[in-house]
Order: structure tokens, then sequence, then C-alpha cells
């Protein structure tokens, strides 16, 4: 591994990139039927945690080399199918990631590739950045106008109401003040409207107050770490997680 610029580079193996039992021939086959080059192409995978990970060995499998850049150590970079890997001091600010992107993509001229973001502020720094990035690789991140609902949750709350869509309870105090205001009992959740600020600080998705005096002493905690009127305060929907459902789909269009 060595430093360029402040990035830390691993340049892998041949034995370390090659991809044992590979479908490559049918790769290049269905890229072919696609109208798209069938070399050459693979992934830029912006974070290599356990998400990241996934990413890089379901496309490994079938042939698809990937490239994964990364502010963190992570397993990703250690893949068998992870061709480069290449260490930033941070990829928090969105001008610095799209930066980053553009820089690892020219060194090791990855013009075509898909960018596969895998944190909430990379969506949204390659959401409004999309023209940039699309003059040089391919981004299957929407636009803006479609990101800011997941972004921001008091964003996605508001379209809920407007769909009628049930929801839980949710509250957007400012102050320690307005929690007077919250209409239904305890427990509740604390949680950021955006995420990135509150859990790079506390590595915490949520709190939870099971009255209202520690959901005051909670609050005063949160605000110190977020922006104003970016906590929110929902009603605890009981249950675990055999009664929790997910759904995860990735549209073309």
């Amino acid at each position: 591994m060595r430093e360029v610029s402040g990035v830390h580079e691993q340049k892998l193996s041949e034995t370390q990139t090659a991809v044992p039992g590979s479908k490559t021939a049918g790769f290049s086959d269905r890229m072919t039927q696609l109208g798209l080059p069938n070399k050459n192409i693979g992934a830029l995978v912006i974070g290599g945690d356990y998400q990241g990970l996934g990413i890089i060995r379901s496309l490994g499998r079938h042939g698809v080399p990937s490239v994964v850049i990364d502010d963190e150590h992570s397993i990703g970079s250690y893949s068998r199918y992870t061709k480069h890997a290449a260490h930033f001091r941070s990829l928090r600010e969105p001008g610095a990631v799209v930066e980053s992107v553009l820089s690892i993509g020219k060194r090791f001229g990855l013009q075509g590739w898909i960018l596969f973001p895998t944190r909430d502020e990379t969506v949204a720094a390659f959401s409004n950045a999309r023209e940039e990035l699309g003059q040089f690789f391919r981004v299957p991140t929407p636009n803006w106008d479609s990101v800011k609902y997941a972004w921001d949750k008091r964003n996605m709350h508001q379209l809920l109401k407007e769909l009628q869509i049930p929801a839980p309870k949710s509250f957007n105090p400012r102050t320690v003040e307005e929690l007077d205001h919250i209409d239904f009992d305890p427990p509740y959740v604390l949680k950021p409207a955006i995420k990135e600020h509150f859990f790079y600080k506390t590595r915490a998705k949520a709190w939870r107050a099971n009255s209202r005096e520690e959901l005051r002493r909670l609050f005063r905690l949160a605000i110190n770490h977020s922006g104003p009127g970016e906590m929110l305060i929902q009603e605890l929907i009981p249950g675990d997680g055999r009664h929790q459902f997910s759904y995860c789909a990735f549209f073309k269009e």
C-alpha cells in the first residue's frame, strides 16, 4: 500500500484479482446485448463495509470487477474480487467525495463504470452532482427531486401525510420547551432527520426514551450533535424484528 496525494492505494496481485469460476463470457454477452462495451466495465464501490462487500461479491461472481474507495478500514478492500482499493482521509463532505471519485476514475481508467454508493451522504452527493459524474461514469442514483425524500425524514413524513400513508406519529421540535406539545405517550424514539450529523458522533441510529423526563435529557444531548430542528420524536411501534418487514428494489428507470 502506498500514499499518493493523501490517498492510500492498495494494488492487488494478479492472483488476488483473478476470479475463480467466474462467468466472464456470460457477462460480456449480456453487455453486448445491452449495447454496452464488454471490456473494462465494472463497479466503483464507495464504502467497503458489509453493504459494499455484498455488492463486490455479487458482481464478482458474475465476472464483474470492482474498485473500492473508503475513508475507513473496511473488509471489502480485501475481497478477491476487488481489483484496486484506495483509502481517503474523509469522504463525508459532498465536494470531497465527488472529487475523490472522479480522481480515482481517471487514475484507474474507469470511464463508463457504474457507481455504487453505500452511505446516505454519498447518495446525496451523487444525486446533486449527477450531471457532472454522468459525464464520466454511469450513475444509477436518482436526481435530488427523488432522493430528498429518503435523505431527510422530515420530507418523507410530509410526503406520507400528503399521500395519506399510515406512519408512526412524529414531532419535530426545535427547543426543549416544545417537547411539552407532544400529544402521544412514551416510550419515545428520538432519531435524526438527517442521519450523518447524529450518527457519526453517537454511533447510534436512534435513542429510546421511556419517560418525558428521559426524553428531555436525551433531547438536550442530541441537539448538540445535530443541526437546529433536525431531531424527530416518534411513537415506538411495539414488536421486535419478527414484526418488521423491509423492501429494497433497484429500478432501471
